[in-house]
């Protein structure tokens, strides 16, 4: 991947939005934010470092607003919860073998930044300024729920530069994660994981609000079951040569709404009824989401997407704003096909800069991955989405033109330069809308949530889902 002296350029731009606020139950559709990017990620003004910590979190006293290093891996213990208050810092140090730190869930977490006073996961700045860092991250572990997990919840978090290597004595790499374990030692993990096995707990909740993840080297979140909300956050840089942002398996029921997802190097949104979960309700709902740039770094000719459905996933698919994206929306065709008696779509706004790109709206038969839509008789091209020639549709950002986007074509994407393409969120841009932009009106509003409501173990805190809006994508008019 791109290049060492890329580091100080790639920390200059981590994220630290400005965000609107948004109760736990409000049903408020402005999105986390409006792609701009500065600072440091550690702009909380905190106290002092503490003393470097490992071990039990549920021993430990976390202050507002003050930074502690990360020397060891954490964890919450199984029947405890640890609450993460606004303005914490944990900085992730590298351990004196190389070692990549974790946070391990086997009880409940609940990390709960706030507008203006956000808690910030990242790595050291060493690291950051290492040889380690090579732009998708892997320089701590991730944020790893387990089968004893009860409550995730990350609200107004940013998390950097996760998914380091695990060890055998992980929870990724011990049936903890379900099955034998998610991973083998040594494999890069995830920025977020959480499960619900089969067989095993299916309470609690996890959510994800007003949140950032950024620079990871495979999946950014994988999910594998369970009552899941994910809206009003960003994604940035999520994978090297592969890797989905979210990618969402077996018994995940949930809402996933008014998200940012640039530069990825496969889909955003995943679903396929796979992995250790409950079998049969794999069932999500995409709705007002904006894809920019994506699917590039995934080599094989037919993968690297948008969005995408299969093996007996289903749910609604509405509303999203899908741009200069290697394909749009893939139903998957063949054995691995999605439950398409139970799937929805269409309302969703295409653009694309070449001519490669809008062939690939619907998945052709060009490529070696096939999509259903246009396809089968079952999965029609929906009347209701835009679609139109190279240039056409410009979304009129506020400050962002996609019309310079180029890309050779899905045949030579091994050769093509976005496969080496690391950049993140430009400085400046703001994916709202302007006031005429033809994506203003024209979605789907009068369709039903996965789940009406997420409630915590405890009752305490209770989050619905934002309601669909008309306009396409996270954004509405500037």
């Amino acid at each position: 991947m791109k290049m060492r002296n890329y580091f100080k350029f790639i920390w200059m731009f981590a994220l630290m939005f400005s965000f609107v606020a948004v109760s736990c139950s409000s049903d408020d559709p402005v999105p986390a934010n409006n792609g701009n990017g500065n600072g440091n990620g550690n702009g909380n003004g905190g106290e002092e470092p503490a003393e470097g910590i490992a071990g039990d979190m549920a021993k430990m006293e976390f202050k507002e607003n003050t930074l502690y290093k990360v020397t060891g891996d954490i964890f919450v213990p199984e029947g405890a919860s640890v609450t993460i208050p606004k303005g914490v810092t944990l900085e992730f140090q590298e351990g004196s073998a190389g070692e990549a730190w974790f946070l391990e869930v086997f009880g409940s977490l609940y990390i709960l930044g706030e507008e203006g006073a956000r808690v910030t996961l990242t790595a050291s700045d060493a690291l950051i300024n290492s040889s380690k860092n090579q732009g998708i991250g892997q320089l701590w572990g991730g944020v790893i729920g387990t089968i004893t997990t009860g409550d995730l919840v990350i609200r107004y978090t940013d998390i950097l530069h996760p998914g380091g290597a695990a060890r055998q004595e992980n929870a990724m790499a011990q049936p903890a994660s379900g099955g034998g374990g998610e991973l083998s030692a040594g494999d890069a993990s995830y920025g977020i994981y959480f499960v619900r096995e089969d067989g095993a707990r299916q309470d609690g909740i996890f959510v994800v609000q007003h949140s950032s993840l950024s620079f990871t080297p495979d999946d950014g979140v994988r999910v594998n079951g369970g009552k899941t909300l994910v809206t009003h956050n960003t994604f940035q840089v999520i994978g090297g040569t592969g890797g989905d942002t979210f990618n969402i398996k077996a018994g995940v029921n949930g809402d996933f709404a008014f998200n940012l997802f640039y530069n990825l190097a496969t889909n955003g949104l995943k679903t396929a009824d796979t992995g250790p979960g409950v079998r049969g309700n794999a069932h999500t709902n995409f709705y007002n989401n904006t894809f920019l740039n994506s699917g590039y770094r995934r080599a094989e000719p037919g993968r690297g997407a948008s969005l995408n459905y299969e093996s007996n996933g289903f749910g609604d698919v509405y509303n999203n704003l899908i741009v200069n994206c290697r394909f749009g929306l893939r139903l998957v065709a063949g054995e691995d096909e999605p439950d398409v008696s139970k799937l929805n779509y269409g309302h969703n706004y295409y653009y694309g800069a070449v001519q490669t790109i809008v062939d690939e709206f619907y998945p052709s038969t060009a490529t070696s991955s096939v999509g259903m839509i246009g396809n089968d008789p079952r999965t029609p091209k929906p009347s209701t989405d835009v679609v139109g020639a190279p240039k056409a549709n410009n979304p009129m950002f506020v400050n962002y033109d996609p019309s310079g986007f180029t890309f050779s074509g899905n045949s030579s994407i091994s050769t093509d330069p976005l496969r080496l393409n690391i950049d993140p969120i430009p400085s400046g841009a703001n994916f709202r809308l302007k006031p005429g932009s033809p994506a203003l009106t024209g979605g789907k509003t009068d369709f039903d949530f996965v789940n009406s409501a997420y409630t915590t173990l405890d009752g305490g805190m209770t989050f619905t889902p934002p309601a669909p809006q008309e306009y396409f994508g996270a954004y509405g008019a500037n």
